[in-house]
């Protein structure tokens, strides 16, 4: 599947410790973002700054190794697609909790 940019990163902020990048596209708040080999960067926390220039805040997963993030890519994440088991319905609900104690 094909990478989208999302922005480039600017720099990681002494405050919380997110990183801010200048966003390209529109983008959604608790959206997921990768690094180029597609490793899970984080999320976007924040949107912020004019409308014609905006920027993100990026709460980072723990752990996850920054180093100058000045001018790299950011891209939109990938998210697993959620796999519907069979829907039960109101009475296979009722049963499993009654058997379950």
């Amino acid at each position: 599947m094909e990478k989208t940019v999302i922005g480039r990163g600017m720099h990681v902020s002494k405050g919380n410790g997110n990183l801010i990048i200048k966003l390209e596209l529109e983008t959604r708040i608790g959206m997921d973002i990768a690094d180029k080999e597609g490793r899970p960067v984080g999320k976007i926390f924040d949107v912020f700054g004019p409308v014609g220039a905006p920027y993100a805040s990026i709460r980072l997963i723990e752990g996850y190794p920054v180093g100058n993030p000045e001018g790299k890519p950011v891209f939109k994440g990938e998210r697993p697609k959620r796999q519907y088991d069979k829907r039960r319905n109101r009475r296979d609900r009722k049963r499993r909790s009654r058997h379950s104690r």
